[in-house]
């Protein structure tokens, strides 16, 4: 449920980056937008814009942005992903970032890529993916969406202590809502080896922590987690978890899995 949940966001997101925007255009780093009929990237970053001038070639380094017209096959990729269809979106998306490095759609196509591959079990593949998305778009790094989708991708491929190191860096930068994240992660972590008391504690340890961050959509995974982990050990104490979860974080997602446990 959670995951079809990730999928949907996405593709929403995907959808909004599509309708962004008119192109081709090449962005100046006083804002200007030059419109064009036609784009294409060089392999050295320089950029050709077929304008009614002609051509204009703006040099690597000499324009902010670079956008081509949305490739059909990139909202035909959005389709096969939403019929779960992800080998054939993950092919789609490949051939995207390839065909339109530095026109903007190899950005979008990378961020949608990772999660087909991770959506279609390729876990390694989906970590592979973000780390590329990064090298393409450093400032990727700061989109919430990107940096979790990494972390979910490697909690998958089992990349624990690289994992741990990432959350420990989280915890560190002081920001309370990520670093409540991080500590579910932790908990996650522990799960995914079976080490289900663990869990349990690290779970609680966000539930009772970071109550100050009042997110449901946080505290509420943690919450039902920790319900979830005490209830597999047979501890009785799991079911007014799960009614905290749906009275004082109905609107988690974990709320109507939680309402079914009471």
């Amino acid at each position: 449920m959670k995951t079809t949940k990730l999928l949907l966001i996405g593709l929403a997101a995907a959808l909004a980056a599509g309708a962004a925007g008119a192109a081709p255009y090449v962005e100046l780093p006083n804002g200007q937008k030059v419109p064009g009929t036609a784009i294409r990237a060089l392999a050295t970053g320089d950029v050709n814009l077929t304008t009614e001038m002609g051509i204009r070639t703006f040099p690597k380094g000499s324009y902010v942005k670079a956008v081509a017209d949305k490739p059909a096959e990139y909202d035909q990729a959005a389709a096969a992903m939403k019929a779960q269809k992800y080998d054939v979106a993950a092919k789609l998306l490949e051939g995207v970032v390839a065909k339109y490095r530095y026109l903007a759609w190899d950005v979008e196509a990378s961020k949608l890529l990772a999660q087909a591959l991770l959506a279609k079990g390729d876990a390694e593949g989906a970590v592979k993916a973000y780390e590329q998305l990064f090298l393409l778009s450093p400032a990727e790094k700061q989109n919430p969406d990107s940096a979790w989708g990494l972390r979910r991708a490697m909690l998958k491929a089992k990349q624990y202590p690289a994992l741990i190191r990432q959350l420990d860096a989280v915890a560190a930068a002081g920001n309370r809502p990520d670093a409540a994240r991080a500590q579910t992660m932790r908990g996650d972590i522990q799960l995914d080896q079976n080490n289900v008391e663990l869990a349990a504690l690290d779970y609680l340890r966000t539930s009772i922590l970071f109550a100050d961050v009042r997110d449901p959509a946080i505290l509420g995974e943690a919450t039902y987690k920790a319900a979830a982990a005490l209830e597999q050990l047979r501890d009785p104490r799991a079911k007014d978890l799960y009614k905290k979860v749906v009275s004082d974080y109905g609107a988690s997602p974990y709320a109507a899995q939680a309402r079914g446990k009471i």
